[in-house]
């Protein structure tokens, strides 16, 4: 029989990663199609404003269609207007606030965005910008308040939990952040980030007996996940686990061989189990499959060092010296990279929707500290 061919169930759609267009050398058509819909509406909103020139709401949404495209110098031009013309416009002094955080103008954001406040002291939205900025100046102490007083006008704003949490976490305060991480965990138990989060932060506060039972639940959670196994075999080693802590570092190389943390961090046991020809490999494993593994070439070098191959271990501090110095040049860069252009992944004035930190980064790499157990 001649196969039926047209049917709708005959095609299947496949959502291609961006980056593969980036390594073609083409933009992704997926943002060519969001930058057109974003023209479009600015189009639209410039044509009403032609008819209805002072309508402030109209300045505003236009200034909003500006910042998805990531241009926030037109946004900003625009929403100076909204509030000259209206000093008690809060959303205005909102969307400007987060329009110059955005454009790395982090100062005149505290300023507006606290004018926002002034104006309407129960918007979530603004307190959690806020909390952002302070996060971006490393004001920890004046973020912390922003984002209590998220969760304090929604009590299961999951994001400004985790947003205070790490707040906490990067001034050390671990008590004070275990307690947020248990709270959040109440109305999402099976949430593995931040359940990983509380591992990490009872094992900094020298709690490894709740941090290895931390460690399991996220296991048990994803059993996939080698980073977990990682975690777990960090908290197994801290207790003088040492089979068990062998066992997790081997199972997460099993699931993702490409992997160099599991690698790096079975060669810190064996360093200080005095095992070195055993680190000296698992080390060896480590720079391999990962060249920019800093850590693995600095242990590395150690043990060089203590086994009297002097030779190679001049040559790892030399690659450990090297990756060091791009890595400054590169945060150097970074920091004076201009950001007009960008497309912002958060909505204007929102909280964020991806699952991100405010002040940057994610919850997925939520785990600063286990994978150095034992680099010394």
């Amino acid at each position: 029989m001649a196969e039926e061919k047209g049917n709708a169930t005959d095609w299947v759609t496949m959502k291609i990663d961006p980056y593969i267009f980036e390594e073609l050398g083409v933009r992704d058509p997926e943002q060519i199609k969001l930058e057109t819909k974003i023209m479009k509406k600015v189009r639209q909103v410039k044509k009403e404003l032609k008819t209805d020139p002072k309508n402030l709401e109209k300045l505003n949404e236009l200034a909003t269609y500006y910042m998805d495209g990531g241009n926030y110098e037109d946004a900003i031009k625009i929403l100076k207007q909204v509030i000259s013309r209206d000093t008690k416009n809060a959303r205005g002094y909102k969307l400007l606030g987060t329009a110059y955080s955005l454009f790395n103008h982090e100062e005149e954001a505290i300023r507006e965005l606290n004018r926002a406040v002034e104006l309407t002291p129960d918007d979530i939205e603004i307190h959690f910008n806020l909390g952002g900025v302070y996060m971006l100046l490393e004001y920890f102490p004046s973020a912390v308040q922003s984002f209590k007083r998220v969760i304090e006008l929604d009590p299961t704003d999951i994001m400004g939990y985790a947003n205070l949490a790490a707040a906490y976490d990067i001034q050390m305060m671990y008590e004070e952040e275990i307690m947020v991480l248990k709270k959040v965990l109440m109305f999402s138990p099976e949430d593995k980030e931040l359940r990983s989060a509380l591992s990490t932060t009872y094992f900094n506060a020298n709690h490894h007996d709740e941090a290895l039972n931390a460690a399991l639940c996220v296991v048990e959670i994803d059993e996939k996940d080698p980073q977990a196994y990682c975690n777990l075999g960090s908290c197994y080693a801290v207790k003088g686990m040492v089979d068990q802590a062998v066992g997790a570092f081997k199972k997460a190389s099993e699931i993702d061989p490409e992997y160099n943390l599991p690698h790096t961090n079975l060669g810190s046991l064996y360093a200080t189990l005095g095992r070195l020809e055993s680190a000296i490999r698992e080390f060896k494993t480590a720079t391999s499959l990962n060249s920019n593994d800093a850590l693995g070439w600095y242990n590395l070098y150690n043990c060089y060092k203590e086994v009297n191959r002097l030779e190679d271990a001049e040559e790892a501090y030399r690659t450990y010296e090297k990756l060091m110095k791009n890595m400054d040049a590169d945060a150097t860069a970074a920091a004076n990279e201009p950001t007009e252009g960008e497309n912002p992944s958060n909505i204007p004035g929102g909280v964020s929707q991806t699952g991100g930190y405010s002040g940057g980064g994610d919850m997925s790499g939520n785990a600063p500290g286990m994978e150095t157990l034992a680099e010394d």
